[in-house]
């Protein structure tokens, strides 16, 4: 039995229930997912109450997991409130920036768009980074967070940057092969560890909200980020289930195609996060309004070519 309140655990838990998975936690925790499990054991141990349930693929909060995890969010968004007061982290007149993001968002998308933003604004410095810990809030190690979750992130300014779509996607050459679905089957499917606990939770999503069935996949293939999983697809190593602005720029030079019309708009978004006192910093505020016009002209350029 735990003789003091575990924080870690609380914090563990709370990342499960938001981002819905022991993967994505684990990815944004920076740990290992036999030790995010270890630690929503030890809670559950600790208050004897279910917090979880497993099903298969999915991982589920209880109804005490939900409230738990709610109430884990709003208690360490006051204290990192309260944190930003004390240490007066109001950079107005700095004009660098540290921006956190998930790795393929950020060598995929962000990373190829960032000249543009340079060339409008030369005086403001924006660095880049995808360590974990400059993509928790609660560290606080950067001026800017890109999250790719469902939202609900406590206490800090979060607003969506924009949705996330889901499609197969795959190399030219290997796309002349994949007559039907059944033909997936003898090809291997690519996956980042985003969803390893989760197995193939982006294809299930995609099948059930495109009203398909998907055949039972033989060979997996799992790279530890969503960039590798988009270069081994290029390269003709298999089929990956493409995420929107992580293959755009793949399927416009023509290194990707889409083998199958369906496409699943996905459950998670691309979010733009900072600090609520960060807010108020000039060079913040120009990136950020860079960042929604960025975002909008590819969205909607986006929506114009699924149209076709």
């Amino acid at each position: 039995m735990l003789k003091t309140l575990p924080f870690n655990a609380l914090r563990t838990l709370e990342a499960v229930v938001r981002l819905r998975g022991f993967g994505r936690a684990a990815d944004e925790l920076n740990v290992t997912q036999s030790a995010v499990s270890q630690h929503v054991r030890q809670l559950e141990d600790w208050l004897g109450v279910q917090l979880l349930i497993r099903r298969g693929r999915q991982t589920l909060p209880t109804e005490a997991g939900e409230r738990l995890a709610q109430t884990t969010r709003d208690g360490f968004g006051q204290v990192e409130a309260l944190c930003e007061d004390l240490r007066g982290r109001v950079k107005s007149d700095n004009t660098g920036i540290l921006v956190g993001s998930p790795p393929g968002f950020a060598f995929l998308w962000l990373l190829p768009r960032l000249l543009n933003f340079d060339d409008t604004n030369p005086d403001i410095s924006v660095s880049l980074s995808t360590d974990p810990q400059s993509r928790d809030p609660m560290l606080n190690e950067a001026d800017v967070f890109i999250s790719y979750s469902a939202g609900g992130i406590p206490g800090v300014h979060a607003e969506q940057l924009m949705p996330d779509s889901l499609t197969p996607v795959c190399a030219p050459k290997l796309a002349e092969t994949l007559h039907s679905l059944e033909d997936l089957a003898a090809h291997t499917i690519l996956q980042d560890n985003l969803d390893s606990d989760e197995l193939t939770s982006n294809w299930d999503f995609w099948a059930k909200e495109c009203g398909v069935t998907l055949p039972r996949f033989k060979r997996l293939r799992t790279y530890g980020q969503a960039n590798l999983v988009v270069q081994a697809a290029a390269q003709g190593l298999g089929v990956a289930m493409g995420r929107g602005p992580l293959v755009a720029d793949a399927i416009a030079e023509g290194r990707l195609v889409c083998p199958f019309p369906q496409a699943a708009q996905s459950q998670f978004a691309y979010w733009f996060v900072c600090s609520h006192a960060t807010m108020a910093s000039k060079p913040v505020q120009a990136f950020r309004t860079w960042l929604h016009q960025t975002a909008s002209a590819f969205t909607k350029d986006e929506s114009e070519t699924q149209a076709k």
